[in-house]
């Protein structure tokens, strides 16, 4: 158990006269409809304070459900029972839900690539400070993208359970916070645009068509290039999109990573893009440039 919580809430309560406030009703029908699109183990991407230029990767490692930890996706189950949702912790009906957190590890993946000014904004402990909005985001379903914003309840060194010994962040979960977010209200175009698709730069480009482009990411199809095998894109890796575009003269180099890979397609973030002779974050001009003109090549697809 992770009374400590309550304990020392009782303390702070008493310590300033203030009466410890009641627990409002928790939301077990929004609790059920977000708990897939988090569960336990799976990596996802996160950033604090909404500052998404500071996005990195972590994962869930336990829930906490009324201060119980759960290690597990499969000790908690929910079904309908007389119109309304209940919630089952290890086959046990949950009577009342007065909490809901995820534990998160203090570690992330991806700090180190950041630069020295994102570094500074990001801060110490990843963002998990206490209090501080955390947006959590998985891969998208169905061109749905899951978005959830939780509150950093407090930073804790874990003295039971399988994490013994390990600096965690509690993260408040609010299931009326967790969102949907339809991708496709960004216009996916259909294209045919001829390209280079490149993964670390040493390694050598490989023809590609992009058959698809939104405002966050563009589909690629790559083609086998003599007696070379294809490469395989994984899922986080860095790689540079080159094309050039219908109706202008100039070439478009735009770098991302991988967001989804199956045979020879790949699915890119559009992050940057070349300028001069660096690469610069994208920003709502170039998506519109390009966009424009995509159309003019889509109107004869």
């Amino acid at each position: 158990m992770l009374g400590i919580f309550n304990k020392m809430s009782k303390k702070r309560a008493t310590a300033t006269g203030e009466k410890p406030q009641r627990a409002s009703a928790f939301d077990n029908e929004g609790l059920a409809r977000l708990i897939p699109y988090f569960p336990i183990g799976h990596k996802l991407l996160y950033y604090p304070e909404y500052k998404q230029e500071l996005t990195l990767s972590t994962t869930i490692i336990a829930y906490a459900i009324n201060n119980e930890l759960v290690y597990s996706n499969s000790d908690i189950s929910w079904k309908q029972e007389g119109g309304k949702t209940q919630v089952y912790l290890n086959g046990n009906l949950l009577d009342k839900i007065s909490s809901f957190c995820f534990i998160m590890p203090m570690a992330s993946r991806g700090e180190g690539e950041l630069d020295y000014g994102r570094k500074e904004s990001l801060g110490k402990d990843g963002g998990f400070i206490k209090g501080n909005n955390i947006t959590l985001k998985v891969e998208q379903r169905e061109g749905r993208l899951p978005m959830l914003d939780a509150t950093v309840r407090k930073q804790m060194l874990l003295k039971e359970g399988h994490y013994v010994g390990h600096q965690v962040a509690i993260l408040d979960v609010d299931p009326t916070k967790f969102r949907l977010i339809e991708q496709r209200s960004h216009v996916r175009l259909k294209t045919a645009v001829p390209g280079q698709l490149q993964g670390k730069s040493h390694h050598i480009p490989l023809s590609c068509t992009m058959v698809d482009f939104s405002d966050r990411a563009a589909r690629i199809i790559y083609h086998e290039e003599a007696e070379n095998s294809l490469p395989t894109y994984r899922e986080g890796s860095q790689v540079t999109l080159s094309f050039d575009l219908p109706e202008s003269t100039e070439a478009r180099v735009i770098r991302g990573k991988v967001i989804r890979q199956h045979e020879d397609m790949v699915v890119m973030t559009l992050d940057n893009i070349m300028r001069e002779k660096a690469f610069e974050k994208v920003d709502s001009f170039d998506i519109m440039e390009i966009k424009a003109n995509l159309l003019q090549q889509q109107q004869s697809l």
